[in-house]
């Protein structure tokens, strides 16, 4: 912040630990490494300041962050600004700073008042200073004013983490925390057990619980555990099929490995009756070829969504003709739109379920229960961690409107915007709020527009290019977005002179 205490205060996240940095301009450095190591445990309930180093008027604090439970509580109370309170309100009850020389603009606190006393502790700042007797006009945080001595005021920190650089490094420290929680190493672990004895198994859980998470483990270690084995992963949406591919490839270091791997698995979405296809990394992008190369039987055949795939006569028979005698079947579905429904799945597969939420904060499953059926059974589903999240912001207008006041189906005549430029520029407002609360912040990659059918995406994306493009921003489908590895592969990469013509 701007405060003559502190300057500056960034947070960044790496893997299992978190580094606060806090640049000083007044205080004694050995006072503020304790008190600001005695806040830090205050402020983040489950972490522990793992050392807290000094050098040139910085103090950088490592925290430990062991679980997902612990970061998610961290970024709710930074993204939401709460962490900036509680850690200013832990410094100034530890730490007194006093201003010999105080400048207007100083943020200060009250101390040391004889005859007002029950102003001792309140929040001012300083409009002038060299008043009658040498001393400070101060303006309270209820408004009124009063004139103190310099002996009077004490210097007010006010620790403000930067939320751009936050939001990036929890983005990387999520990532990074690969480990599930026990209540998903419980369900891997009946997984693995019915892997074990060659069963087919049925996950079961609410959305946000991490079925996919686990399953992708489980795939993993088939992988990883039987030579020459093949995945098959199978899920109506596109872009989910090539996140999960995604994922798999990351887990192997880019080059002959991750060839290798993807050599080994391949993907069936929509349209089904297309049949699999397979896969190699390209440019630091997932990439697939129709028809997949024939080979052995698949040893896992993992269906994603299953409670729409094995709904449907026509997918549900294309999957099944791509079971083979020893193929083991893993599906995953959601309890929250199955219940309902009466889905001919596979007879015989074991069911695990899940009902510990991670994805998500406590306010959207709170939310989400009003969605959700399944009767008494859905306020089984629980946040894995007290997270509440930030609050959610909302953008409401009426899309039909005209803008002369008017009514309309929404085709724009009379010289009105259209409808999906009326969106497009609802969707810019929502754009400026994000780089309001993240000015530094780069947004490729990290923005999705959820919309209707491929019939709005057309539309509003006519409208939203143009708009975009001076910014020096695009759009690109889901499933581009999912292909990226985040890097590029080497020098090796498997037939990269050829181009990405094969995919689409």
């Amino acid at each position: 912040s701007d405060s003559p205490a502190f300057t500056a205060c960034e947070m960044y996240a790496a893997s299992a630990s978190v580094l606060l940095r806090v640049a000083l301009s007044a205080g004694d450095p050995e006072e503020l490494s304790t008190a600001l190591e005695a806040a830090i445990r205050a402020t983040l309930p489950g972490a522990a300041p793992i050392s807290v180093d000094t050098a040139d008027g910085e103090h950088v604090v490592h925290v430990g962050v062991p679980s997902v439970h612990v970061l998610a509580g961290l970024r709710g109370a930074v993204l939401s600004g709460e962490f900036d309170a509680t850690l200013s309100q832990a410094l100034n009850q530890a730490l007194t700073l006093s201003t010999a020389e105080p400048a207007v603009g100083d943020a200060v606190t009250l101390r040391g008042l004889v005859k007002r006393p029950a102003l001792n502790g309140s929040a001012g700042e300083v409009l002038s200073v060299g008043e009658a007797g040498g001393r400070c006009l101060v303006r309270l945080s209820d408004g009124s004013r009063l004139l103190a001595q310099p002996a009077n005021l004490a210097l007010r920190v006010e620790a403000k983490v930067d939320r751009s650089e936050s939001a990036a490094q929890f983005e990387a420290s999520a990532a990074a925390l690969d480990t599930l929680t026990p209540h998903q190493q419980q369900a891997l672990a009946e997984l693995q057990a019915g892997a074990g004895a060659e069963q087919d198994l049925h996950l079961r859980a609410p959305a946000g619980a991490g079925k996919t998470f686990v399953a992708l483990h489980a795939a993993l270690s088939t992988l990883r555990t039987a030579r020459g084995s093949r995945v098959l992963f199978v899920a109506r949406n596109e872009a989910l099929a090539l996140f999960a591919a995604a994922w798999l490839a990351r887990r192997c270091p880019a080059g002959a490995r991750r060839r290798r791997l993807l050599g080994r698995i391949d993907l069936l979405h929509e349209p089904i009756g297309r049949g699999p296809c397979s896969l190699r990394a390209v440019r630091g992008r997932v990439e697939r070829r129709w028809p997949a190369a024939a080979a052995e039987e698949y040893s896992l055949l993992l269906v994603d969504e299953a409670h729409h795939l094995y709904d449907n006569a026509a997918s549900r028979a294309a999957i099944e003709r791509l079971v083979g005698p020893r193929t083991r079947r893993l599906l995953l579905s959601d309890v929250s739109q199955a219940v309902a429904r009466s889905i001919a799945y596979p007879a015989g597969a074991a069911d695990v379920h899940l009902s510990e939420v991670v994805r998500c904060s406590r306010r959207i499953v709170a939310g989400a229960m009003a969605f959700q059926l399944g009767g008494e059974a859905k306020l089984l589903t629980r946040c894995h961690h007290e997270s509440t999240g930030p609050p959610l912001r909302s953008f409401l207008f009426d899309a039909e409107r005209e803008e002369d006041g008017g009514g309309g189906s929404g085709g724009g005549g009379g010289g009105s915007s259209s409808r999906f430029e009326r969106y497009a520029r609802h969707c810019m407002r929502a754009l400026e709020h994000a780089t309001c609360l993240f000015p530094r912040l780069a947004l490729h990659n990290r923005v999705a527009l959820v919309v209707p059918d491929a019939t709005f995406r057309e539309g509003l994306a006519a409208s939203l290019a143009p708009i975009l493009a001076p910014r020096g921003l695009g759009l690109a489908t889901a499933a581009q977005a999912a292909a990226e590895l985040g890097e590029e592969e080497g020098a090796g990469g498997e037939e990269e002179g050829e181009g990405a013509g094969g995919e689409e």
